[in-house]
């Protein structure tokens, strides 16, 4: 009999495969999309590529998702020029982005990643458009002893894991300020919760990144993000990334 941990493996080997095969044919110079000579991005290029083989890897399928990768380089470029703020992840999963933001992070800030580390808890899967059996399984292929190790190399420095559910695992955060929050919740209660948390507590000039903007499979974020913002008189814009990111960046006199 073949182990789940076994066929997982091949699965891994098998989407590295798909990436470097789909790599190869690229026109030249571009991963996913082209940058002109000069572009400041264009040293992410190759951020870009280990992102998609990373992802693909896991999926066990070709995913090439590089704008998502050029999406967080101009955040944390912006947000790295603020004078304060830490920043946070809600729903880190696998560590694949948290990795990004711990390595492009400000001096001195800490990256706080929050999730269960056991895939979705009961209390937020009460939408009846959900595949209950689907999502109980999902997400739950992770550990904290993985993501750190992905992270940072198994350092803590500058590196906060809030383990638990939602907003319980906030306590204690209650007098920080954020420059940059990326929502990965999929479903519309955490994600209301983390924008009722985290918007109020953002610095002028940092932003917001809510991920599965576009996603068919969870149309509930992206209800949860126009429902809070649209009470606001706020619009939050959609970026380009393979399932779509809502962006937005907090001005000055913005409602809380």
């Amino acid at each position: 009999m073949i182990g789940r941990s076994t066929l997982g493996a091949a699965r891994r080997r098998l989407g590295r495969l798909r990436s470097d095969i789909v790599s190869a044919v690229s026109p030249g110079g571009a991963v996913d999309t082209d940058l002109a000579p000069g572009h400041p991005l264009r040293a992410s290029l190759h951020a870009l590529k280990s992102y998609n083989a990373l992802r693909s890897a896991e999926a066990g399928k070709s995913i090439r998702d590089g704008n998502r990768v050029l999406n967080f380089h101009i955040a944390l470029d912006h947000v790295a020029k603020l004078p304060a703020g830490d920043y946070a992840e809600l729903g880190t999963y696998r560590g694949l982005t948290a990795s990004i933001l711990w390595a492009r992070r400000a001096a001195g800030t800490t990256l706080y990643c929050f999730d269960t580390f056991e895939g979705f808890d009961e209390r937020d899967l009460a939408d009846g458009r959900l595949s209950q059996d689907m999502e109980k399984a999902a997400f739950r292929d992770t550990s904290l002893d993985l993501v750190r190790q992905r992270i940072s190399g198994g350092s803590d420095e500058g590196l906060a894991f809030r383990v638990g559910f939602f907003p319980d695992t906030f306590a204690g955060l209650e007098d920080k300020r954020f420059r940059l929050v990326h929502i990965d919740m999929d479903l519309a209660d955490p994600i209301t919760a983390a924008l009722e948390t985290f918007w109020p507590r953002m610095v002028e000039g940092g932003i917001i990144l809510v991920h599965d903007y576009r996603s068919k499979r969870y149309p509930m974020a992206a209800e949860a993000v126009d429902r809070f913002f649209a009470a606001r008189g706020l619009f939050a814009w959609p970026l380009n990334d393979r399932l779509g990111t809502a962006m937005i960046m907090r001005q000055r006199g913005m409602a809380d």
